[in-house]
């Protein structure tokens, strides 16, 4: 009897065969190879929430400095072109030396260099100073290096979203390779007179 109770608890015990784990393993790498670039872009694109509201507040802070001053648009945008804003003050041309009020945040993952230029007759700020800016990853950042605009004016041109274009940085990129004009931004991220797909 003893015999055979062995025996039978000996025959219950299977365990996973070497192509059932092959099977299992390779799912796995697939889903992985499909799911982490995706987990990646999602936490750069969220990173990216900076700038729009970075982006935002410089713009309303310009308007701002040209209504109190009382500035024509020439003016103000010969003041501002070419300026930098990045949370250390690093930056070879600070606009915190014409607008003091304008800080970032002491762990702010971006540096911005604004450009700017009148905007066109007929464009949404005909006469005004429109401004286009380079955000670019700090050494806390998501992507080093990584670059996004950030346009005055919303647009819809292709990988625009609303007033931002975060595709180079989402990709990657260092550079702006995959960038496309928007509002008042060319796709080298220089202000330009013309509003594209406003």
């Amino acid at each position: 009897m003893m015999f055979h109770l062995a025996k039978s608890q000996k025959s219950d015990q299977r365990g996973f065969t070497l192509i059932e784990l092959m099977v299992v393993v390779t799912i796995i790498g697939i889903l992985a190879a499909i799911g982490i670039p995706r987990v990646f872009a999602y936490v750069r694109a969220s990173e990216t929430a900076e700038v729009s509201q970075a982006g935002g507040r410089i713009a309303a802070a310009i308007k701002a400095y040209g209504d109190s001053q009382l500035k024509a648009a020439s003016a103000v945008v010969s003041d501002i072109d070419a300026t930098t804003l990045t949370p250390d003050s690093s930056g070879s041309s600070e606009i915190t030396d014409i607008l003091p009020i304008l800080h970032l945040p002491q762990d702010g993952n971006f540096d911005y260099a604004i450009s700017a230029a009148i905007g066109a007759t007929g464009t949404p700020q005909d006469g005004e100073a429109v401004i286009c800016i380079i955000a670019t990853g700090r050494a806390s950042a998501g992507v080093v290096g990584g670059k996004l605009l950030y346009s005055a004016a919303p647009s819809t041109a292709g990988g625009w979203d609303g007033h931002v274009n975060r595709i180079p940085y989402v990709k990657g990129e260092t550079a702006l390779t995959s960038a496309t004009a928007g509002g008042y931004c060319a796709a080298t991220g220089a202000a330009q007179t013309a509003c594209t797909s406003c």
